[in-house]
């Protein structure tokens, strides 16, 4: 289904009845990432799913969008659909940004939270974060190499998979955007959310480490944390049953 939401059209889910189970969901994901652990609550809640935009089925906004912009979306998305009472959000990665948001700014209110790899904290100067700026640096001398132009893109490509960052190089046209977000620090706004807050996740995720998700346990009050042995970033897909069997503990 599909819904014009601020001249933005949004591509989404709609399935079940009852209290609504929102599930956001990561970058370079979509709604369909979800069908496996949504199909289990279908008969349960009123679950409802949506492509943000620049992804799945929802075009990529006109403007470089931010993590509030994404945020004020799925806010009105809800108003539109006339769901705005959410009984818990289920997020994984970056849809963790969007729900961190929503929750500290009030945009939306659940009763409760799950958050399965959520990114939002800026890491750390490190190794990788200098390469960035040598690849940035790089780019800029390449393009400026007209005999060069036309293996930048290929060269760019090697250095970020070199090191990595597959959300970025798979970003193409939603570059800035990834940009916009990842230099947002959620890590004031943790503190903020006063939502009974499940953390779900993979013992061995590289994307949003396990340190990312001790210090949101720390700082998320009323919060408890699961850690699933040998699953990645993607917990819910390595480890279907025992995601599974957490959230029906925490949301029944």
């Amino acid at each position: 289904m599909k819904v014009l939401i601020n001249n933005q059209l949004v591509e989404y889910s709609d399935e079940g009845s009852g209290r609504v189970l929102l599930f956001l969901h990561g970058w370079g994901a979509n709604l369909k990432t979800f069908d496996s652990l949504a199909k289990h609550f279908t008969d349960k809640f009123r679950v409802i799913r949506l492509d943000f935009p620049g992804f799945g089925g929802s075009p990529k906004p006109e403007n470089d969008w931010f993590i509030d912009d994404y945020s004020r979306l799925t806010a009105d998305f809800l108003e539109k659909i006339n769901a705005s009472d959410v009984y818990a959000i289920v997020a994984h990665s970056f849809g963790g940004r969007v729900t961190i948001r929503c929750s500290s700014a009030n945009y939306l209110n659940p009763k409760k939270i799950v958050l399965m790899g959520a990114a939002g904290i800026k890491p750390r100067k490190t190794f990788k974060m200098i390469v960035y700026k040598v690849i940035a640096k790089i780019g800029k001398f390449l393009t400026s190499l007209s005999l060069l132009k036309k293996l930048q893109p290929l060269l760019r490509k090697k250095l970020y998979s070199s090191i990595g960052n597959t959300d970025y190089s798979q970003a193409n046209d939603m570059k800035k955007i990834f940009v916009n977000t990842i230099n947002e620090d959620l890590l004031p706004e943790l503190s903020k959310i006063k939502q009974t807050t499940l953390l779900i996740w993979g013992e061995n995720d590289q994307e949003t480490p396990l340190s990312d998700a001790n210090l949101m346990s720390d700082l998320i009050k009323s919060s408890k944390l699961k850690v699933i042995p040998s699953a990645g970033h993607f917990v819910y897909a390595d480890a279907l049953d025992k995601t599974k069997k957490y959230m029906d503990d925490f949301l029944l």
